[in-house]
């Protein structure tokens, strides 16, 4: 589960069971998981989609 920090803005992903506790307190939110950042893909020279080695 994930869960914000409503003080820092942070969001943590913890068990549930931590997570149960965490929401006893006015300090936390459950929150959605965030969405995963993505990698940009680079264009080559021929217009072509190139993937980025990483």
């Amino acid at each position: 589960m994930f869960v914000k920090n409503l003080k820092t803005d942070i969001t943590w992903a913890v068990t549930e069971e931590h997570g149960a506790r965490l929401l006893r307190t006015e300090d936390f939110e459950e929150v959605e998981a965030p969405k995963p950042k993505r990698t940009p893909v680079k264009k080559s020279e021929t217009g072509d989609e190139v993937e980025i080695e990483k």
